[in-house]
């Protein structure tokens, strides 16, 4: 990277690759040269086959990932992205129905954006994810393996240093969305968050998500919780969501105070 006077400049940050798969020509290439102009390394390619095999032999800090391409769509390299680690995926589509966007953050996207679109509005958007997804980015909740103060032990454990969530004896495997959205919760067990609490949480910076994305996450969540899922996180009638309150009283199998849900 370059100082505006043309030389290196010895205080900038190495620059973070961005995969770009897109099987339009024009839009690639026009993509690739705003985020590059902006600092950031790319590597576009036109095939979904193109963009696995880039998976593989490099490592990226984001993918741009285009919904209709040839051979392996977007949302599948997106699935399979997900089944080995967290890099942030921002999602291009010319689906603008409310099911296509949802379906998207089903399978662990971050961030979408409707075609066509304002190639500034996704520079912008791929700076605000990695602000969200620098080292040390998050809120500090709980300390590791803490309960909320005058509480029974809480049957989730958040290490906020690692990253990490326990849940009984078991590590659950969550996304970054969800891991900042239970630990939020689990922090203040019965009270309660509303929708656009938990959006602000996940998108500080603004950036326009439909709120039911925030029903996808919980839905997500109460699944790798398992049976007691719905009981754990719950449901407030046109308010939001809570973490469980605990009975310190009760056996460690029945201390889950009870809640509604309403989904």
């Amino acid at each position: 990277m370059h100082s505006d006077s043309g030389y290196p400049d010895p205080d900038r940050q190495p620059e973070r690759k961005i995969l770009v798969a897109e099987d339009d020509d024009n839009i690639r290439n026009l993509l690739a040269s705003y985020l590059s102009v902006s600092g950031f390394a790319t590597v576009p390619v036109a095939t979904g086959s193109a963009a696995m095999r880039s998976l593989e032999r490099e490592r990226f800090d984001l993918a741009v990932l285009d919904i209709m391409l040839p051979d392996v769509n977007g949302l599948d390299i997106c699935t399979r992205v997900r089944e080995h680690h967290n890099m942030p995926i921002l999602m291009l589509t010319a689906l603008g129905e409310e099911r296509d966007r949802i379906r998207g953050f089903e399978v662990g996207a971050d961030d979408y954006l409707v075609k066509p679109f304002s190639p500034r509005e996704l520079v912008a958007r791929v700076k605000a994810i990695l602000r969200r997804t620098a080292p040390g980015d998050g809120d500090a909740r709980l300390p590791a393996g803490d309960s909320p103060p005058g509480s029974a032990p809480y049957p989730i454990r958040v290490d906020m240093e690692c990253k990490s969530v326990h849940y009984l004896d078991r590590e659950l495997e969550l996304t970054r969305y969800e891991f900042k959205i239970l630990s939020a919760l689990v922090r203040r067990p019965g009270v309660v968050f509303s929708r656009d609490e938990l959006l602000d949480l996940l998108y500080p910076t603004g950036v326009s998500v439909v709120p039911k994305a925030v029903d996808v996450h919980i839905h997500n969540l109460r699944t790798k919780l398992g049976k007691e899922g719905a009981k754990l996180i719950q449901t407030v009638r046109s308010f939001g969501y809570r973490a469980a309150k605990v009975d310190p009283s009760a056996a460690p199998d029945q201390h889950i105070l009870p809640g509604t849900r309403d989904d």
